[in-house]
Protein backbone atom coordinates (compact mmCIF):
# COMPACT_ATOMS: atom_id res chain seq x y z
CA UNK A 1 0.00 0.00 0.00
CA UNK A 2 3.06 2.70 0.86
CA UNK A 3 4.21 1.47 -2.35
CA UNK A 4 1.46 2.63 -4.55
CA UNK A 5 0.55 5.97 -1.55
CA UNK A 6 4.45 6.83 -2.78
CA UNK A 7 3.34 6.44 -6.94
CA UNK A 8 0.27 8.16 -6.47
CA UNK A 9 2.31 11.32 -4.62
CA UNK A 10 5.20 11.29 -6.73
CA UNK A 11 3.71 11.17 -10.03
CA UNK A 12 0.83 13.34 -9.51
CA UNK A 13 2.23 15.82 -11.89
CA UNK A 14 1.99 12.80 -15.06
CA UNK A 15 -1.08 11.84 -13.21
CA UNK A 16 -2.34 15.55 -13.73
CA UNK A 17 -1.34 15.35 -17.07
CA UNK A 18 -2.28 12.25 -18.60
CA UNK A 19 -6.26 11.63 -16.53
CA UNK A 20 -8.66 14.34 -16.99
CA UNK A 21 -11.06 12.72 -13.65
CA UNK A 22 -12.85 10.10 -13.51
CA UNK A 23 -11.61 9.18 -17.24
CA UNK A 24 -8.34 8.65 -18.81
CA UNK A 25 -7.26 8.97 -22.61
CA UNK A 26 -5.03 6.26 -24.29
CA UNK A 27 -5.50 8.47 -27.35
CA UNK A 28 -4.13 9.19 -29.61
CA UNK A 29 -1.88 6.43 -29.88
CA UNK A 30 0.66 4.84 -32.98
CA UNK A 31 -0.28 2.57 -35.02
CA UNK A 32 2.25 0.16 -34.52
CA UNK A 33 0.94 -0.60 -31.24
CA UNK A 34 -2.36 -1.88 -33.23
CA UNK A 35 -0.69 -3.50 -35.41
CA UNK A 36 1.66 -5.38 -32.42
CA UNK A 37 -1.21 -6.90 -30.63
CA UNK A 38 -2.88 -7.98 -34.19
CA UNK A 39 0.60 -10.10 -35.23
CA UNK A 40 0.37 -11.19 -31.06
CA UNK A 41 -3.03 -12.02 -30.28
CA UNK A 42 -5.04 -11.17 -33.00
CA UNK A 43 -8.43 -10.54 -31.40
CA UNK A 44 -10.41 -9.99 -34.55
CA UNK A 45 -10.32 -13.67 -35.33
CA UNK A 46 -8.99 -15.16 -31.95
CA UNK A 47 -11.35 -13.21 -29.10
CA UNK A 48 -13.87 -15.39 -28.75
CA UNK A 49 -14.15 -19.21 -29.85
CA UNK A 50 -15.63 -19.72 -33.69
CA UNK A 51 -16.88 -22.77 -36.02
CA UNK A 52 -13.55 -21.39 -37.44
CA UNK A 53 -10.75 -21.61 -35.08
CA UNK A 54 -12.46 -24.38 -32.60
CA UNK A 55 -13.94 -26.75 -35.41
CA UNK A 56 -15.21 -29.99 -34.22
CA UNK A 57 -12.72 -32.55 -32.93
CA UNK A 58 -10.12 -29.65 -32.19
CA UNK A 59 -8.70 -29.02 -28.06
CA UNK A 60 -9.12 -26.31 -26.17
CA UNK A 61 -6.50 -25.77 -23.44
CA UNK A 62 -8.05 -23.85 -20.05
CA UNK A 63 -5.79 -20.80 -19.60
CA UNK A 64 -6.20 -20.92 -16.01
CA UNK A 65 -5.85 -24.78 -15.93
CA UNK A 66 -3.33 -25.39 -18.10
CA UNK A 67 -2.87 -29.10 -18.05
CA UNK A 68 -6.37 -29.51 -18.98
CA UNK A 69 -8.36 -29.61 -22.02
CA UNK A 70 -11.49 -29.79 -23.51
CA UNK A 71 -12.40 -31.70 -27.20
CA UNK A 72 -14.78 -29.62 -29.30
CA UNK A 73 -17.89 -32.05 -28.87
CA UNK A 74 -21.10 -31.80 -31.20
CA UNK A 75 -22.63 -29.68 -28.64
CA UNK A 76 -20.08 -26.75 -27.96
CA UNK A 77 -19.58 -26.58 -31.54
CA UNK A 78 -23.75 -26.27 -32.19
CA UNK A 79 -23.28 -23.35 -29.69
CA UNK A 80 -20.22 -21.66 -31.18
CA UNK A 81 -20.87 -18.61 -33.95
CA UNK A 82 -19.27 -19.17 -37.44
CA UNK A 83 -17.08 -15.86 -36.46
CA UNK A 84 -16.97 -12.71 -34.32
CA UNK A 85 -20.15 -10.81 -35.18
CA UNK A 86 -18.08 -7.54 -35.24
CA UNK A 87 -14.10 -8.74 -36.54
CA UNK A 88 -14.02 -6.51 -39.59
CA UNK A 89 -15.56 -3.25 -37.63
CA UNK A 90 -13.55 -0.37 -37.02
CA UNK A 91 -14.59 1.84 -34.29
CA UNK A 92 -13.50 5.66 -34.30
CA UNK A 93 -14.38 5.85 -30.49
CA UNK A 94 -14.52 3.55 -27.92
CA UNK A 95 -15.39 3.77 -24.02
CA UNK A 96 -14.03 1.13 -21.46
CA UNK A 97 -15.81 1.72 -18.33
CA UNK A 98 -14.21 0.23 -14.99
CA UNK A 99 -16.36 -0.09 -12.24
CA UNK A 100 -13.70 1.91 -10.07
CA UNK A 101 -15.22 4.24 -7.22
CA UNK A 102 -14.07 7.05 -8.66
CA UNK A 103 -17.13 7.27 -11.12
CA UNK A 104 -19.60 8.47 -8.35
CA UNK A 105 -21.28 11.59 -8.67
CA UNK A 106 -18.81 12.37 -12.10
CA UNK A 107 -21.61 12.99 -14.41
CA UNK A 108 -19.69 11.17 -17.66
CA UNK A 109 -22.87 8.89 -18.28
CA UNK A 110 -23.90 11.32 -21.28
CA UNK A 111 -20.09 11.47 -22.24
CA UNK A 112 -19.79 7.88 -22.44
CA UNK A 113 -23.05 7.13 -24.53
CA UNK A 114 -21.47 9.11 -27.12
CA UNK A 115 -18.79 6.51 -27.72
CA UNK A 116 -19.65 4.29 -30.86
CA UNK A 117 -18.47 1.23 -29.13
CA UNK A 118 -19.16 0.72 -25.25
CA UNK A 119 -17.58 -1.91 -22.81
CA UNK A 120 -18.69 -2.53 -19.32
CA UNK A 121 -18.01 -5.54 -16.56
CA UNK A 122 -19.36 -8.52 -14.81
CA UNK A 123 -22.46 -6.82 -15.02
CA UNK A 124 -22.06 -4.20 -12.59
CA UNK A 125 -25.45 -1.93 -11.83
CA UNK A 126 -26.82 0.77 -14.23
CA UNK A 127 -29.06 2.63 -11.81
CA UNK A 128 -26.40 4.86 -12.17
CA UNK A 129 -26.98 6.29 -15.53
CA UNK A 130 -26.08 9.97 -15.00
CA UNK A 131 -22.47 9.01 -13.93
CA UNK A 132 -21.98 5.64 -15.69
CA UNK A 133 -24.57 6.27 -19.01
CA UNK A 134 -26.76 3.53 -20.71
CA UNK A 135 -25.55 1.95 -23.67
CA UNK A 136 -23.43 -1.07 -23.78
CA UNK A 137 -22.12 -2.44 -26.80
CA UNK A 138 -19.96 -5.69 -24.98
CA UNK A 139 -20.13 -7.12 -21.32
CA UNK A 140 -18.14 -9.30 -20.04
CA UNK A 141 -19.51 -11.90 -17.39
CA UNK A 142 -17.25 -13.73 -15.21
CA UNK A 143 -18.75 -16.93 -13.89
CA UNK A 144 -17.58 -16.51 -10.29
CA UNK A 145 -20.38 -13.75 -10.31
CA UNK A 146 -23.06 -16.05 -11.13
CA UNK A 147 -24.78 -15.64 -7.93
CA UNK A 148 -27.90 -17.53 -8.89
CA UNK A 149 -27.96 -21.34 -7.65
CA UNK A 150 -25.42 -22.29 -10.21
CA UNK A 151 -28.84 -21.39 -12.55
CA UNK A 152 -30.39 -25.23 -11.64
CA UNK A 153 -33.17 -23.34 -9.73
CA UNK A 154 -35.35 -20.35 -11.35
CA UNK A 155 -33.43 -18.74 -13.63
CA UNK A 156 -35.76 -15.77 -14.47
CA UNK A 157 -33.82 -13.75 -11.86
CA UNK A 158 -30.76 -14.14 -13.97
CA UNK A 159 -32.60 -13.11 -16.93
CA UNK A 160 -33.93 -9.92 -14.60
CA UNK A 161 -30.06 -8.58 -14.25
CA UNK A 162 -29.40 -9.21 -17.76
CA UNK A 163 -32.10 -6.45 -18.75
CA UNK A 164 -30.33 -3.28 -18.78
CA UNK A 165 -27.90 -5.00 -21.10
CA UNK A 166 -30.53 -6.24 -23.89
CA UNK A 167 -28.90 -4.88 -26.94
CA UNK A 168 -25.30 -5.68 -25.93
CA UNK A 169 -22.82 -8.67 -26.77
CA UNK A 170 -22.17 -10.82 -23.75
CA UNK A 171 -18.68 -12.46 -23.60
CA UNK A 172 -17.99 -15.60 -20.51
CA UNK A 173 -14.57 -16.78 -19.94
CA UNK A 174 -16.31 -20.25 -20.31
CA UNK A 175 -12.92 -22.18 -20.44
CA UNK A 176 -10.41 -20.21 -18.05
CA UNK A 177 -11.25 -22.56 -15.66
CA UNK A 178 -12.32 -26.30 -14.88
CA UNK A 179 -16.07 -25.95 -13.53
CA UNK A 180 -16.86 -22.87 -15.46
CA UNK A 181 -18.08 -24.35 -18.57
CA UNK A 182 -21.32 -26.18 -17.44
CA UNK A 183 -22.13 -23.06 -15.58
CA UNK A 184 -21.42 -20.80 -19.08
CA UNK A 185 -23.77 -23.39 -20.81
CA UNK A 186 -26.36 -22.83 -18.39
CA UNK A 187 -26.15 -18.71 -18.91
CA UNK A 188 -26.29 -18.92 -22.68
CA UNK A 189 -29.47 -21.52 -22.55
CA UNK A 190 -31.03 -18.77 -19.98
CA UNK A 191 -30.38 -16.29 -22.45
CA UNK A 192 -32.01 -18.34 -25.14
CA UNK A 193 -34.64 -19.51 -23.32
CA UNK A 194 -35.95 -15.56 -22.42
CA UNK A 195 -35.23 -14.26 -25.76
CA UNK A 196 -31.51 -13.10 -26.55
CA UNK A 197 -30.50 -15.48 -28.60
CA UNK A 198 -27.04 -15.65 -30.24
CA UNK A 199 -26.11 -12.85 -27.71
CA UNK A 200 -23.51 -14.58 -25.68
CA UNK A 201 -20.21 -15.80 -26.84
CA UNK A 202 -17.37 -17.61 -24.86
CA UNK A 203 -14.07 -16.03 -24.66
CA UNK A 204 -11.47 -18.03 -26.50
CA UNK A 205 -8.76 -19.42 -23.74
CA UNK A 206 -5.67 -19.68 -26.68
CA UNK A 207 -6.47 -15.42 -27.26
CA UNK A 208 -6.22 -15.13 -23.54
CA UNK A 209 -3.09 -17.40 -22.81
CA UNK A 210 -1.41 -15.44 -26.02
CA UNK A 211 -2.36 -12.27 -24.36
CA UNK A 212 -0.85 -12.72 -21.32
CA UNK A 213 2.17 -14.51 -22.64
CA UNK A 214 2.46 -11.39 -24.28
CA UNK A 215 2.64 -8.68 -21.36
CA UNK A 216 5.02 -11.62 -19.28
CA UNK A 217 7.08 -10.84 -22.21
CA UNK A 218 7.57 -7.29 -21.20
CA UNK A 219 7.93 -7.54 -17.49
CA UNK A 220 4.60 -7.59 -16.10
CA UNK A 221 3.47 -11.03 -14.52
CA UNK A 222 0.67 -11.11 -12.41
CA UNK A 223 -1.20 -13.72 -10.95
CA UNK A 224 -4.04 -12.90 -14.03
CA UNK A 225 -4.98 -10.23 -16.27
CA UNK A 226 -8.25 -8.57 -14.99
CA UNK A 227 -11.16 -8.30 -17.31
CA UNK A 228 -10.35 -4.34 -17.57
CA UNK A 229 -6.82 -4.75 -18.89
CA UNK A 230 -7.60 -7.70 -20.93
CA UNK A 231 -10.51 -5.20 -23.11
CA UNK A 232 -8.07 -2.12 -23.28
CA UNK A 233 -5.89 -4.36 -25.63
CA UNK A 234 -9.12 -5.58 -27.66
CA UNK A 235 -9.92 -1.82 -27.84
CA UNK A 236 -6.28 -0.98 -28.85
CA UNK A 237 -7.37 -3.32 -31.90
CA UNK A 238 -10.46 -2.50 -33.04
CA UNK A 239 -10.56 1.96 -31.85
CA UNK A 240 -9.10 4.66 -33.25
CA UNK A 241 -9.41 6.47 -30.02
CA UNK A 242 -10.25 4.94 -26.17
CA UNK A 243 -11.49 6.74 -23.65
CA UNK A 244 -11.13 4.44 -20.56
CA UNK A 245 -13.85 5.70 -17.16
CA UNK A 246 -13.47 4.13 -13.46
CA UNK A 247 -10.02 2.67 -14.01
CA UNK A 248 -8.33 4.28 -11.18
CA UNK A 249 -6.92 1.82 -9.27
CA UNK A 250 -6.19 3.83 -5.58
CA UNK A 251 -8.57 4.66 -2.03
CA UNK A 252 -8.14 8.47 -2.62
CA UNK A 253 -8.02 10.93 -5.60
CA UNK A 254 -5.59 13.46 -6.35
CA UNK A 255 -6.73 15.50 -3.40
CA UNK A 256 -6.30 12.60 -0.75
CA UNK A 257 -10.40 12.52 -1.18
CA UNK A 258 -11.75 8.83 -0.14
CA UNK A 259 -13.47 6.82 -2.73
CA UNK A 260 -15.12 3.99 -2.69
CA UNK A 261 -13.71 0.82 -4.54
CA UNK A 262 -16.72 0.37 -6.87
CA UNK A 263 -19.09 3.52 -8.01
CA UNK A 264 -21.31 1.02 -6.50
CA UNK A 265 -20.38 -0.40 -3.29
CA UNK A 266 -17.05 -0.54 -1.31
CA UNK A 267 -16.76 -4.05 -1.58
CA UNK A 268 -13.01 -5.17 -1.78
CA UNK A 269 -11.87 -7.84 -4.07
CA UNK A 270 -10.08 -11.21 -2.87
CA UNK A 271 -6.36 -9.94 -2.70
CA UNK A 272 -3.67 -11.70 -4.99
CA UNK A 273 -5.63 -12.13 -7.93
CA UNK A 274 -5.23 -8.90 -9.69
CA UNK A 275 -2.35 -6.22 -10.40
CA UNK A 276 -5.07 -2.96 -10.48
CA UNK A 277 -2.12 -0.49 -9.73
CA UNK A 278 0.27 -1.68 -11.91
CA UNK A 279 -2.05 -2.18 -14.52
CA UNK A 280 -2.75 1.29 -14.59
CA UNK A 281 1.05 2.30 -14.62
CA UNK A 282 1.26 0.27 -18.04
CA UNK A 283 -2.03 2.63 -19.31
CA UNK A 284 -0.05 5.52 -18.39
CA UNK A 285 3.14 4.19 -20.04
CA UNK A 286 1.32 2.78 -23.28
CA UNK A 287 3.56 4.66 -25.55
CA UNK A 288 6.38 3.15 -23.95
CA UNK A 289 5.44 -0.36 -24.70
CA UNK A 290 3.73 0.66 -28.51
CA UNK A 291 6.38 3.43 -29.45
CA UNK A 292 6.06 5.78 -32.46
CA UNK A 293 7.36 4.46 -35.73
CA UNK A 294 10.54 6.24 -36.35
CA UNK A 295 11.17 9.26 -38.59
Amino acid sequence: VSHWGNFLHSSKPLLEEKTIFPREILTPFPSLCRAELRRCCNASSSLVLTKENAPLGSSIIFDGNKNRKLSVDAVLFDLLPKRLPFSDTHYGHCAVVGNGGILRNSHCGHEIDQADLVVRFNMAPMNFSEDVGTKTSLITINPSILQFKNLQARRKPFADALRPYRDALFLIPAFSFVGHSTLSYRALYTMEDFGWPQQMFFLNPHYLATLSNHWKEKGFHPQRLSSGFMFVNVALEFCERITLYGFWPFAHDLDDQPIPHHYYDNMLPKAGIHAMPSEFSHYLSIRTFCPAPQT
